[in-house]
């Protein structure tokens, strides 16, 4: 079952795919095998495990003879077993965050019949969802309900909020028959569906349906299908009892992976982040023009910056070392660390006059940089003039209204300031540089 992920970079995503009695890795980049024997279920006795899922800092797979639910840590390691009360269960989903929804076939074992059992993220039973008199086999939580998909007389994929209500069927009833697992493509809001039945209205095989109105937008004949998972290029995994394959959408090639009998796909994060801390820094920082992404002052200095806040909580389009900044632009700085994002913190640049144009005003400032005595003089009187840190805080200060200013800035540390001049109503500010 596939989950959606946050829009946080993680730090070790796979897709992971059962192979009884063996749970692989495959890289979700490309399709290729990263890990042939991630779990080995036959310590368990396993009956024929089917779905599984990333819960927190776990790993749960169903196991649809067996009636019970394996749950393993991040590193593959089995740490216990839910049973009782199921029966016949395929695939899972983390819902809405807080729940796990199992479906469900059978009555033994006091299990409740066709629906959808609900556990919370502990494993206690919190009750099912009455599906009768259709049997569910996948669910998908989109972000903003559920999607379900049905075997037999009622095979179809049906929406239901994150109550359980029925909202409307997305696939029609008899379309196709028994659909096992179902995979949303979010680039075009289309949904494919892994279909295993010869019996109904159209072959076995991958199809890709038109979320929206139900209609069928591309069909691959590749056999009885069990699981498919969407690769990040775009290509689609699909499994069978033949084994694991990738398709290419666009041209139908196909390429097998391997030929171990399979079922169904995970998209796990073996590697949860730690969100960093946050950047700390002024919010709004005046900078002299001319002045790189690298001036702005902010701590960590090793943050990356971008120039929107959809590419900073995307870790997308970073801003190149150098780039210059722009007056009254936006920046927001994100602190990584191994692959894992902070929140990211915005900082609004003004940007000022260099010394060099104050000459335009009929004022010389010199030396630049200084050390200790900064000499400026004037064709009309100065009424102040100030000098601030980077951050805007006011460091010196003198109000005597001259013409000529010799100003004492040896007890400053080095580093680049900004001067600020008041000649009658008009108030200009430039770059100092303090060595």
């Amino acid at each position: 079952m596939f989950l959606f992920l946050g829009m946080w970079v993680q730090a070790q995503e796979r897709i992971a795919l059962i192979q009884e009695p063996l749970v692989i890795l495959i890289d979700p980049a490309d399709g290729s095998v990263v890990d042939p024997s991630f779990i080995d279920l036959t310590p368990l006795s396993q009956g024929t495990p089917k779905g599984l899922i990333q819960v927190g800092e776990e790993i749960w797979i169903t196991d649809q003879i067996e009636d019970r639910i394996d749950r393993f840590d991040l590193n593959g390691n089995y740490l216990s077993t839910i049973s009782g009360g199921m029966d016949n269960i395929k695939g899972l989903a983390l819902v809405n965050n807080s729940e796990i929804w199992v479906t469900n076939a059978g009555t033994n074992n006091g299990a409740p019949g066709d629906s959808m059992i609900r556990f919370d993220t502990a494993g206690t039973n919190l009750g099912f969802i009455d599906t009768e008199p259709d049997s569910s086999f996948d669910i998908i939580d989109t972000g903003t309900d559920v999607l379900i998909s049905y075997i037999n007389a009622g095979s179809r994929v049906e929406r239901r909020d994150y109550s359980g209500n029925f909202i409307e069927n997305v696939v029609a009833a008899g379309v196709v028959s028994f659909i096992q697992q179902i995979e949303v493509n979010t680039d075009n809001n289309t949904l494919y569906a892994a279909v295993f039945s010869t019996a109904g209205a159209n072959d076995p095989g991958l199809y890709e349906f038109d979320i929206d109105s139900g209609n069928i937008l591309n069909y691959w004949d590749v056999g009885s299908l069990r699981g498919v998972a969407r690769l990040d290029n775009g290509n689609v995994l699909f499994s069978s009892g033949a084994g694991v394959n990738i398709l290419d959408p666009t041209s139908g090639v196909v390429t097998p992976v391997n030929g171990t009998a399979s079922q169904y796909f995970g998209r796990l994060d073996l590697s949860p982040c730690t969100t960093p801390p946050t950047p700390t820094g002024d919010a709004n920082q005046s900078l002299p023009e001319g002045s790189t992404i690298e001036d702005i002052v902010v701590d960590p200095t090793t943050v990356t910056w971008f120039a929107t806040l959809t590419d900073a909580m995307n870790n997308t389009n970073p801003l190149a070392p150098g780039t210059v900044l722009v007056d009254g632009a936006t920046y927001y700085a994100v602190n990584i660390v191994d692959d894992c994002l902070s929140e990211p913190l915005a900082v609004t640049i003004t940007l000022v006059l260099g010394i060099s144009d104050f000459a335009e005003n009929g004022i010389a400032v010199y030396p630049n940089p200084v050390t200790g005595r900064l000499t400026i003089v004037a064709e009309e009187s100065i009424i102040s003039v100030r000098v601030y840190d980077i951050l805007g805080n006011l460091v010196l200060e003198s109000k005597a209204a001259a013409s000529t200013y010799q100003l004492d800035v040896s007890g400053l540390s080095n580093g680049v300031y900004l001067l600020q001049l008041q000649k009658g109503e008009q108030i200009l500010t430039g770059k100092l540089i303090k060595e």
